[in-house]
């Protein structure tokens, strides 16, 4: 079990779902866990389309396909949430994410993306007053420290 709560670590770090430290009745419901998955697909879909816009690279797309790999280990996503990967690749972010920076001076949290809603990288960037390639650095420094921390 204790190899289990630190994948899901490795997908916490990337801002795919918000846990704090885990005991046995805070379990999440393997709905919980498909939806955390989604969000891990599509993330590493997000890199990609960072990659095809050049704001990435290969190396930042095995990172993430490395802390993929990690944050599913043992367990199976289903069909839908392996569907998210193919939406991040078209540049859309599906929530509950979060993507940006917090800054909670904004009451509004553009940086969060909640469940249920879907809203494009470049819109995304536009609301924060940040750009794509700001956004895109920041979802593969965070690959790549999730890779670090998992390797630990």
């Amino acid at each position: 079990m204790r190899k289990f709560y630190r994948k899901l670590m490795v997908g916490v770090a990337l801002g795919t779902a918000s846990v704090s430290r885990l005991q046995a009745q805070d379990l999440p419901s393997d709905e919980r866990l498909q939806r955390a998955f989604g969000a891990t697909y599509n993330r590493l879909g997000l890199i990609e389309y960072c990659v095809a816009k050049g704001f990435a690279n290969t190396g930042d797309v095995a990172n993430a396909r490395r802390t993929v790999a990690a944050t599913l280990s043992g367990m199976t996503a289903t069909p839908a949430a392996l569907a998210q990967q193919e939406v991040g690749r078209r540049g859309i972010i599906v929530g509950p994410q979060v993507i940006g920076l917090m800054n909670p001076a904004d009451p509004a949290h553009p940086e969060e993306v909640r469940e249920g809603q879907m809203i494009s990288l470049a819109e995304n960037a536009r609301v924060q007053r940040l750009s794509e390639r700001t956004l895109c650095k920041q979802m593969t420094e965070q690959a790549s420290a999730a890779v670090g921390a998992a390797e630990r």
